[in-house]
């Protein structure tokens, strides 16, 4: 149902390897839970993160850059992510788009899907007995107060 109305959504692949996830992914991030639960968003993620990896994401909002602050202070010794950022600052400089990203690089740098990370876990005292949903309600947590 959208908006009063049923709806039917049709795969009908060809064109493009693309995802539009709208709120649900960002570069570097995830969208925040206003209504939905950390088990919600974490079913979510993982179908996105079924897609291959080539596949382009284009997201919702141009945030990558203030969500790059947030992802290297809780797992400042990942490589990728650095040099991701660095790249995200210097096409923001120019006043370039960072998206699309693509589910490679979020895989590698995205905290929302690195919710097994020990660095990321122990920057946010996330017991390792923690789920992996319950572990990225603390990080959304972490980013709704950064």
């Amino acid at each position: 149902m959208f908006a009063g109305h049923e709806v039917r959504v049709i795969e009908t692949p060809g064109h493009t390897r693309a995802i539009f996830t709208g709120d649900t992914l960002f570069s570097l991030s995830c969208g925040k839970l206003f209504e939905g639960t950390p088990e919600q968003m974490h079913s979510s993620l993982q179908r996105i993160m079924s897609l291959p990896d080539g596949t382009n994401v284009y997201c919702g909002h141009e945030y990558t850059l203030s969500n790059s602050k947030f992802a290297l202070s809780i797992e400042p010794k990942n490589e990728a992510l650095r040099s991701y950022a660095a790249h995200v600052a210097q096409l923001r400089n120019k006043g370039l788009p960072t998206i699309p990203t693509t589910l490679k690089t979020e895989k590698a740098c995205n905290p929302f899907l690195r919710t097994s990370s020990t660095e990321i876990r122990q920057a946010l005292d996330i017991p390792a007995t923690m789920n992996e949903a319950e572990a990225l309600g603390v990080i959304r947590r972490a980013k709704d107060n950064f």
